[in-house]
């Protein structure tokens, strides 16, 4: 890391306190941080994000300081989800996925961490730092659980933790992560709850509570927990932010108040220099001769390439229905559908897509579960079908429908029939376009770029 004599000057006669940033280095968990970042550059913050060279030019154009860190997920980890993929789909799978990612590759981070505060620090010993984390990042996690505190702080710095992806805190009122269960507080729910709890913490889970236990004794942890490790991320913060709105999440009754629910991030225009498809018109129906009553956009993400999961049977499924568009986005740049796959008259595919710049126009949103598409889903007030049962997604799609905007297909690999009975049922119920109109309308009364900046401001010395 290094800085010129200005931007030292430049530093050390900062107002503010320093912001450091940190993201587990996926475009899930770290775009959403670098909406944050451009928010508080713009209000006069200092920003430091240390995230891997695969963001760098986004950091920058936030405004915002980048440091390089390695990418955690090496050979050891890749070779890790591909014996967790022949798993069956559930906690099983889900646990070692959550051991391979997070929790074996946190010593890195957390040296990392402290390298970078001890660095900031130096800088100016006499500025606060901030830190804004990603919660599953969980490297200063350790520092408040008994690991020596970095050269130069005589306590763990303050700290805000931003939810980026489906609230995965345990409750008495849930039953476990990766089940895919309703809330239920009632006396028996919570027995439930707690049994259920316990039998996947010493069963299919016991493999990623070893290795989490493992993670705090290799980071210097002297406070060893036992049990709730997703709550134990949520917590290592003096505030949390969860990145949506009360009413998509479960109303438990034990939710720590460091923790609150934020909104969803604001719809993000089109950058300037954003080409727009020839068939746009299409899509806005602007045409006076338009042929399209609805639009329906599908879309795996940034991760699942495997397109005769949704992508392919979303577009098949609608071929002889000439009054709908389907527009299909491939999720990277320069992606391509297989070789001899011949798009009908009535589907547009593209292979990337903001998806805020296509859910204006949509009418159902077709996804296999992201949290990242169902928070855009809510910002722009559009239904979704779901097709997740894997990682998190089935809390995903729980989420969608405890909330009343979301269809579940209940499968990984939805049949063409199941997927036109699913946008179907949107069509012909108006409940499903009225839920999402009221999680838009509570999102619109929020705002998650103020509520970080309220933090930031409480937690200022």
């Amino acid at each position: 890391m290094t800085m010129n004599q200005a931007k030292a000057t430049q530093y050390a006669t900062g107002s503010n306190p320093l912001i450091l940033m940190a993201a587990f280095p996926g475009e899930g968990h770290t775009n959403p941080l670098l909406v944050i970042a451009a928010y508080l550059v713009k209000k006069g913050y200092e920003v430091v994000f240390v995230t891997t060279e695969d963001f760098r030019n986004k950091v920058q154009e936030a405004g915002a300081e980048w440091v390089h860190t390695d990418n955690p997920m090496n050979n050891t980890t890749f070779q890790a989800l591909l014996e967790a993929a022949s798993l069956p789909i559930g906690p099983e799978r889900f646990a070692a996925q959550i051991k391979a990612v997070f929790l074996e590759t946190l010593p890195p981070r957390t040296l990392k961490m402290e390298e970078v505060l001890v660095q900031l620090q130096t800088r100016n010993p006499d500025r606060q730092i901030i830190v804004i984390e990603d919660v599953f990042n969980w490297s200063l996690f350790p520092f408040r659980h008994g690991r020596p505190q970095p050269q130069g702080f005589n306590a763990a710095p303050k700290s805000i933790g931003i939810g980026v992806a489906a609230f995965m805190m345990e409750s008495q009122d849930t039953g476990p992560v990766s089940l895919g269960l309703p809330a239920d507080a009632t006396d028996s729910g919570r027995q439930r709850n707690a049994a259920l709890q316990q039998l996947v913490e010493r069963g299919p889970m016991k493999p990623m509570i070893d290795a989490w236990q493992q993670a705090m004794k290799d980071t210097g942890c002297t406070a060893i927990l036992q049990t709730n490790i997703f709550r134990s991320c949520y917590t290592a913060h003096d505030f949390t932010l969860q990145l949506c709105s009360p009413s998509l999440e479960y109303n438990i009754s034990d939710l720590p108040p460091s923790v609150e629910f934020a909104g969803v991030l604001p719809r993000k225009p089109a950058a300037p220099s954003f080409e727009y498809p020839l068939w746009w018109s299409e899509v806005e129906r602007a045409q006076k001769n338009n042929q399209y009553r609805h639009v329906v956009f599908v879309s795996q993400g940034t991760v699942n390439m495997d397109y005769s999961e949704l992508v392919l049977p979303t577009i098949e499924a609608f071929t002889k229905t000439e009054d709908i568009l389907v527009v299909a986005t491939l999720g990277s740049r320069g992606a391509q559908l297989p070789h001899g796959f011949v798009a009908p008259s009535n589907a547009r595919v593209v292979d990337y897509m903001p998806y805020d710049i296509m859910l204006e126009y949509t009418d159902v949103f077709v996804s296999n579960g992201g949290y990242g598409a169902l928070t855009h889903a809510v910002r722009n007030g559009v239904p979704i079908v779901l097709a997740g049962e894997s990682e998190e997604k089935i809390e995903v799609t729980m989420r969608a429908i405890y909330a009343g905007l979301g269809v579940s297909l209940s499968t990984q690999r939805p049949s063409t029939d199941q997927i036109r009975l699913g946008v179907d049922r949107i069509f012909q119920d108006t409940k499903f376009k009225k839920a999402a109109m009221k999680l838009k309308h509570e999102n619109d009364g929020m705002d998650a770029l103020a509520a970080v900046e309220r933090k930031v401001h409480a937690l200022t010395l």
